[in-house]
C-alpha cells in the first residue's frame, strides 16, 4: 500500500472522528456530558491516552472536581491529583497565548520544553506529548487538555481535526450556555412566562404562574388559559390572542384562593408552529396603589371642596406669599376683590391699590415691618373691590419657614366682616334704642300719674266753674292739652314695647287711604301731594295707629325738607318674595310677599353721615324747638313691632325715599302663572333686580334683558314673538338715532321716575316708578302686550 494511500485512510479516519465528536457535542443534554463524550471518543481514537477540562473564573483557571477527565493508568492519577490542586493566571504563560489567540498549543515533547509549568509532575507521570485545545466563548474559557505517552507530530496529533472541533464545540458551548441562562432567568424570573395556543390552551409556563396565581404546573397543564381568567375579561384575551397584535394588555385573574390579581401582557406570534409567546407582569399592588392615590386625589379634591365651601360660608380666603415673587390665593380671596380666579393673584404693589388712599400707610408700615422683622400684626383693613364695593376684612397671618428653618414668607386669611361691622353697629343703634325705650317707659309712667293728677283736678274745676265763662275756657284749654299729652305719652310706651299694643290683620290700602285725609293736611301752596294704592287687598298684621303715626312722621319730615316746595307721594304697592330686587336691605331677603309703604319727596336729602344716624333717638337736623328726634325712632320702633324692614335712600339735592316693607299675612293672586309671553328689559345694569322684573315674573313672564337699544334690536331679531320692551327712559336713543327707535317704538313701553320733568309724547306708553301691580295691569291689558300680533 503506498504512502498516499495511507494518507487518505488516515484523513478518512480523521474525518470519521470529527464527525462522530461534533455528533457528540450536539447530542448532549448539557456541557458536563458533552465534553465526557468528547474526550472518551478522543482517547479511544487517537494517540492521546489521557484528558481532562479546565475551566475559568475571574481570570483563574484551574479544574473543577466533578468535570469529567479520561484516564488509562495509574500513573495517570496522580497527575489528575496534582492538576486538581493548580491554580494558574490566564494573563500569563501558556494561557495567555491560548485564551488570547484561540488556538491550539502544542507540545511535540515535554523533554525539550521550558514552557509548561506542569512539565516534571507530566513526565513523572510517563507523558511526553502535551496539547492545549481551547474554548472560547462569550468570555468564557475552558480548556481541553489532552496528554499521550508517545512522542507526537502534528499529523498524528490530529491538530487540523481538533482546531476544527474546538471552533464547533465554542458554537455549541456558548448555545447551550445561553440556553441554561434563558431557562434559569425563565425558572427564577418573577414574572409569568407561558406559550399558548392560538386557542388559548397552556403548552408551558413558568413557575411564576404558580407564585403569582397559586396553581401547580401539573393542574394548568393542557387547560385553557381562559379557565383562570375574570369572567368580565375573557371576550377581551381572546380577541388579543386571536389578533396576532404586539400590543400590550391587561386583563384580571382569579388565583387559587379566590383573590383578584391584575396582570399586564405582552404576546409574540410564531405563525410558523402557531405558538402566543407571553409575558406577564404582576400590577395588582400598582393597580391598588394607584387606586389609593386616587382615592387620596378624591378626598383631596373633596377637603378642597369642603374648606372652600366653608371659607366661602365665613367670606373668607387664605393667601401664602414667598420673597422670591410667588404668590398663591384661594378661590375664596379673588370672590371677595372682585377678580377672576383665572388670573395671577395681584402682588403687594396691586393689592395696595385696593385699599383707600388714607389707608395705604399704615398696611404699607406693617408689611415693611414683616419683612424686616418677620413679625405680622393682625389688623383691619378696607377696601374697595374690583366691582366698586366697599368691604372691611380682618387680616391674620404668621411667618412661613422652609424646611431649613429659614423664614421666606407669610401665610394667612382674610375676612369680609362687613356685615359684621354693620350687625355691630346696628347692635349697638338696638342697644341704644332698647335703653331710650326702657327710659321712654320710665318716663311715660310717672308722667301718665302726673296728667291723672292734673286732669282730675281740671275735671273739678270745671264743675265749679261753670257760672264763670272766662275761667271755663281755660279750663277746656288745659284739659285738650292734658289728652294731647295723654296721646303723646300713649305714643312713648308703644315705642317703648317690643311688641305693638293693638296689632290686628287689616288691608294697608284702606287704612293710608282714610288716613290720607288727615295727612293732606300737611300740604300748602307750595306742596303738593299724591297718592297711589293697589287695587287689590294687601292684608298684613300691624297697628293701625302705629302706621298712621310713622307715615304722619315721614310726610312732616318730606315737607320740611322742602322750603321752597315740590311734591311728595305716598305709594303702597305690593313687593313679591325674591332676593334679586332685596338684596340692597339686610334681611329684607328672608321676607316673603310684603307690602310695601314709600314715601318720596324732592326735598334737600340727606348725607351718609345724617343717614347713618336716623334713626338715633333724640337726633335731629332741624333747629331748636322744631324736632324732638323721636319721630323717625317711633317710625323704626313700630316697624319692628310689625316685624317689618325699613330702608331709606337719599341723596343731596336729589330727595329722599323712605320705604317700609310689612310681610302679608296672605299672598295675592296677581295673573296666569302659566303665561309663557316674553317681555324685553332694557336696562343698564343687566342684573334685573328691578320691581318691574319681580312683578313680571309673578305673573309669568318670560323676562329677557338687554343692556343697549342695539342688543335689544338683535334680541328681537331672534324672538320676533316678544310682546313687549319695557325700556329706561335715560336709555331713550337720542335724534340720530330715531330710526333704531322707530323699529321698536310700537312695542315700548318708557319707565319712569314718578317725578319726572320729561314731556313724553301722548302716543308713547309710560310707566313710572315706583311700580305697582295696578299701573303694571293697565299695560299689560293694553293691545301692546296682550295682543302683540297688532304690532
Amino acid at each position: 500500500m503506498s504512502s498516499e494511500d495511507n494518507k487518505r485512510i488516515k484523513k478518512e479516519i480523521s474525518w470519521a472522528i470529527g464527525e462522530s465528536l461534533l455528533w457528540d457535542i450536539s447530542t448532549s443534554d448539557n456541557l458536563t456530558s458533552a465534553f465526557s463524550k468528547v474526550l472518551k471518543t478522543l482517547i479511544k481514537n487517537t494517540p492521546w491516552t489521557f484528558g481532562q477540562i479546565w475551566r475559568s473564573k475571574e481570570n483563574i483557571v484551574y479544574i473543577y472536581d466533578n468535570d469529567p477527565f479520561v484516564y488509562g493508568s495509574e500513573s495517570h492519577l496522580s497527575f489528575r491529583e496534582n492538576s486538581k490542586k493548580s491554580f494558574f493566571n490566564m494573563k500569563e504563560g501558556i494561557l495567555k497565548i491560548v485564551s488570547e489567540t484561540g488556538e491550539l498549543y502544542f507540545i511535540p515533547d515535554l523533554a525539550k520544553d521550558n514552557e509548561l509549568k506542569r512539565k516534571n509532575i507530566a513526565l513523572e507521570a510517563g507523558f511526553r506529548s502535551w496539547l492545549a485545545i481551547p474554548i472560547l466563548s462569550h468570555g468564557r474559557f475552558y480548556e481541553i487538555e489532552l496528554l499521550s505517552e508517545k512522542i507526537l507530530d502534528p499529523e498524528e496529533a490530529n491538530l487540523d481535526l481538533l482546531g476544527v472541533v474546538s471552533k464547533r464545540f465554542a458554537e455549541i458551548v456558548s448555545r447551550r450556555v445561553a440556553d441554561e441562562e434563558r431557562k434559569a432567568l425563565i425558572e427564577l424570573s418573577s414574572e409569568i412566562i407561558l406559550t399558548v395556543g392560538t386557542d388559548c390552551m397552556i403548552r408551558k409556563t413558568n413557575p411564576a404562574f404558580q407564585k403569582v396565581l397559586g396553581y401547580e404546573r401539573k393542574h394548568i397543564k393542557n387547560k385553557s388559559l381562559l379557565e383562570f381568567i375574570h369572567p368580565d375579561d375573557v371576550e377581551l384575551t381572546k380577541a388579543k390572542i386571536a389578533s396576532g397584535t404586539k400590543e400590550g394588555f391587561e386583563n384580571r385573574y382569579i388565583t387559587k384562593y379566590g383573590q383578584i390579581r391584575y396582570i399586564d401582557w405582552n404576546i409574540s406570534h410564531s405563525p410558523e408552529s402557531g405558538t402566543v409567546f407571553c409575558i406577564g407582569r404582576d400590577i395588582t399592588d400598582d393597580r391598588l396603589t394607584i387606586q389609593k392615590l386616587e382615592s387620596f386625589a378624591d378626598q383631596l379634591n373633596v377637603n378642597r371642596e369642603q374648606l372652600y365651601n366653608a371659607q366661602k360660608l365665613a367670606k373668607m380666603g387664605s393667601w401664602t406669599m414667598e420673597f422670591d415673587g410667588k404668590v398663591n390665593w384661594s378661590p375664596g380671596l379673588f370672590e371677595i376683590f372682585g377678580l377672576d380666579p383665572n388670573d395671577p393673584p395681584p402682588g403687594f404693589e396691586d393689592f395696595i391699590q385696593f385699599i383707600p388712599p388714607e389707608d395705604r400707610g399704615r398696611i404699607s408700615q406693617n408689611y415693611e415691618k414683616f419683612l424686616s422683622q418677620g413679625i405680622f400684626e393682625e389688623t383691619e383693613l378696607r377696601i374697595i373691590s374690583k366691582d366698586g364695593i366697599e368691604k372691611y376684612l380682618s387680616v391674620k397671618g404668621e411667618g412661613l419657614l422652609n424646611r431649613k428653618g429659614k423664614f421666606i414668607g407669610g401665610t394667612g386669611t382674610m375676612q369680609d366682616i362687613t356685615e359684621e361691622k354693620e350687625w355691630n353697629a346696628s347692635l349697638r343703634q338696638f342697644q341704644k334704642m332698647e335703653a331710650v325705650g326702657q327710659l321712654a317707659g320710665g318716663m311715660a309712667h310717672d308722667f301718665n300719674n302726673l296728667l291723672n293728677i292734673i286732669l282730675a283736678n281740671l275735671d273739678l274745676l270745671e264743675l265749679n266753674l261753670r257760672e264763670t265763662p272766662d275761667l271755663l275756657k281755660r279750663i277746656f284749654s288745659a284739659q285738650d292739652a292734658v289728652k294731647r299729652g295723654v296721646e303723646l305719652n300713649r305714643r312713648l310706651l308703644s315705642f317703648s314695647r317690643k311688641q305693638a299694643i293693638n296689632p290686628e290683620n287689616a288691608d294697608v290700602n284702606q287704612v293710608v287711604s282714610e288716613f290720607s285725609e288727615i295727612i293732606s293736611k300737611i300740604k300748602n301752596d307750595i306742596i303738593k301731594l299724591e297718592f297711589c294704592f293697589e287695587s287689590f287687598p294687601l292684608i298684613c298684621s300691624f297697628e293701625k295707629n302705629g302706621l298712621e303715626n310713622a307715615l304722619l312722621n315721614i310726610c312732616i319730615n318730606a315737607r320740611d325738607s322742602m322750603p321752597e316746595g315740590g311734591k311728595i307721594l305716598v305709594h303702597v304697592g305690593f313687593s313679591p318674595a325674591g332676593k334679586e330686587h332685596r338684596s340692597m336691605i339686610s334681611g329684607l331677603i328672608e321676607m316673603g310677599d310684603a307690602c310695601i309703604i314709600s314715601v318720596r319727596d324732592e326735598g334737600t336729602g340727606m348725607d351718609s353721615k345724617v343717614l347713618e344716624r336716623l334713626f338715633e333717638p333724640f337726633f335731629t337736623t332741624k333747629g331748636v324747638g322744631k324736632g324732638t328726634g323721636l319721630g323717625m325712632p317711633m317710625v323704626y320702633a313700630f316697624v319692628k313691632q310689625s316685624n317689618g324692614m325699613v330702608h331709606v335712600h337719599s341723596e343731596l339735592n336729589k330727595g329722599t325715599s323712605v320705604e317700609i316693607f310689612l310681610p302679608l299675612v296672605q299672598a295675592p293672586s296677581l295673573g296666569d302663572e302659566n303665561n309663557k309671553r316674553r317681555i324685553l328689559i332694557v336696562e343698564k345694569g343687566l342684573k334685573g333686580q328691578t320691581y318691574l322684573t319681580a312683578l313680571l315674573r309673578r305673573t309669568g313672564f318670560e323676562i329677557m334683558h338687554a343692556y343697549d337699544i342695539y342688543e335689544a334690536n338683535a334680541l328681537l331679531a331672534s324672538y320676533p314673538e316678544i310682546s313687549a320692551i319695557f325700556v329706561e327712559e335715560e336709555l331713550k336713543l337720542s335724534e340720530s338715532d330715531s330710526a333704531e327707535w322707530e323699529k321698536i317704538k310700537t312695542k315700548t313701553i318708557l319707565v319712569s321716575e314718578w317725578n319726572s320733568k320729561d314731556r313724553h309724547d301722548p302716543s308713547e306708553f309710560v310707566l313710572y316708578r315706583p311700580y305697582s301691580w295696578t299701573k303694571l295691569k293697565k299695560l299689560l291689558e293694553s293691545p301692546i302686550v296682550s295682543d302683540p300680533a297688532k304690532n
